[in-house]
């Protein structure tokens, strides 16, 4: 099984689609193979893939190929002629979906302004570029010993259509789930009353700021109630303060609100270049305060390392 990456040339969107894996029909419902080595015994009904899908921008399992004559092993898939029907479109939408993106061929739905591109890993060089977030996971030594923290499970505002997955950072997370937060976007389970993270890009700051200024007021009066909180911001402050393409707002106009609610309710706003970074910056956040939580709670020192952090 193959995993492909894609990122949008224009505001980083990333998304990753897997697969084809064989699947057979076990007592009518269809069970992938766990591996190469069980497939080769066959009998394989069709093949299943993490399938893209831009118009209702979601990553979906999906049945692509179905054999009208099931094959007898793995070989057959190589060599076989059978008669085969296969699915290039989603059944909700009746658009064309992807296991493998043409390069610059689909436009990105988030920005609507890039298109996707085979997603290249940041350079390991620092000097010019940013490094890869690490892989390892969290270490914590207390006295001498090391000390298993385990990990979190991040959780995603079901609203949230366009966000973070985190599924880079299986090293930090021990999953996700979705479901409605009355207040921000990311949180932990477990600790959805303590943490609430805001996600918002640009153009959406903008329109939250001027265009519904009662709303952004609302969230920050909740957001203000949290023991942890902020607001991530993909994009740079240069790019906030430069006029912008949508909108007559004037950036500082903008910036001098963001300032206020900062001092007000005491909410920190973090710039971040792009959405990788973004998605990086906010699970390494959740995963540290479920740390040093998890450590207090079980009455050990709030510290990943003494005499360090």
């Amino acid at each position: 099984m193959q995993t492909y990456k894609y990122s949008c040339n224009h505001c980083h969107y990333f998304i990753e689609t897997q697969g084809p894996w064989p699947y057979c029909k076990d007592k009518g419902a269809k069970r992938h193979y766990r591996s190469l080595y069980e497939a080769s015994s066959g009998p394989i009904h069709g093949l299943i893939a993490n399938i893209y899908c831009p118009t209702c921008d979601r990553i979906k399992a999906y049945q692509i190929v179905e054999y009208e004559n099931p094959l007898s092993s793995l070989l057959d898939f190589w060599l076989s002629i059978n008669p085969r029907k296969t699915k290039r479109v989603c059944h909700k939408c009746k658009n064309p979906i992807f296991l493998i993106i043409p390069p610059g061929s689909v436009r990105c739905p988030r920005c609507h302004k890039g298109k996707f591109e085979l997603f290249e890993p940041l350079e390991e060089d620092g000097t010019k570029y940013p490094v890869p977030p690490p892989r390892s996971k969290l270490k914590v030594r207390q006295k001498g010993k090391a000390i298993h923290v385990p990990k979190p499970t991040a959780v995603i505002d079901s609203q949230e259509h366009m966000g973070y997955t985190f599924e880079r950072f299986s090293d930090w997370f021990a999953g996700t789930i979705r479901k409605r937060l009355p207040i921000g976007d990311y949180t932990i389970l477990g600790l959805e009353d303590e943490v609430a993270i805001e996600r918002k890009t640009l153009p959406d700051l903008v329109k939250s700021i001027i265009q519904e200024r009662k709303d952004f007021i609302k969230k920050c009066e909740g957001l203000s109630n949290f023991k942890k909180k902020c607001i991530v911001i993909e994009g740079s402050m240069t790019t906030l303060k430069t006029p912008y393409e949508d909108s007559c707002a004037h950036p500082n106009a903008v910036l001098g609100s963001l300032l206020a609610a900062q001092e007000r309710w005491e909410i920190p706003f973090y710039f971040l270049d792009n959405f990788l970074l973004a998605e990086e910056f906010v699970a390494s956040m959740l995963s540290k305060y479920h740390a040093y939580r998890w450590l207090e709670i079980n009455g050990l020192q709030r510290c990943l390392i003494e005499g360090d952090i």
